[in-house]
């Protein structure tokens, strides 16, 4: 089944998707790629500390669950900040629900359809 006028290479669906460009495509690669280094060291790190019986493995260790949120969190940031600087959609557009107008406008009419039925049976 293929979709005229897709120009994603995403699921069906998601016909409107711009394909990223290559500058793009690169800076999210590495930012993906820097936090996870960065989660992957901190852990390593941390895990030395506690095999060693290091007295900052409990600091160490808060540190790395700070970390374990704010990592991903900038790298959403970025990623957004990738798409918005290069007009494109990505998985952080804060536009969620408009990634694919012409299927919400069906979900729409066919939700409304729904809610015209039920109104009937009750006045039935």
């Amino acid at each position: 089944m293929t979709n005229k006028g897709q120009t994603g290479s995403g699921p069906a669906g998601a016909g409107d998707r711009k394909t990223a460009g290559p500058r793009e495509g690169a800076l999210r690669r590495a930012a993906a790629l820097v936090g996870i280094v960065l989660l992957a060291g901190l852990y390593i790190v941390t895990f030395v500390l506690a095999v060693a019986g290091s007295e900052r493995t409990a600091g160490m260790l808060r540190f790395c669950f700070g970390m374990t949120i704010f990592v991903p969190l900038f790298v959403w940031v970025i990623m957004w900040c990738a798409g918005r600087l290069f007009h494109k959609k990505t998985m952080a557009s804060l536009d969620i629900l408009d990634s694919n107008p012409e299927e919400r406008r069906r979900m729409e009419e066919a939700l409304a359809r729904e809610s015209e039925a039920g109104d009937r049976q009750k006045t039935c």
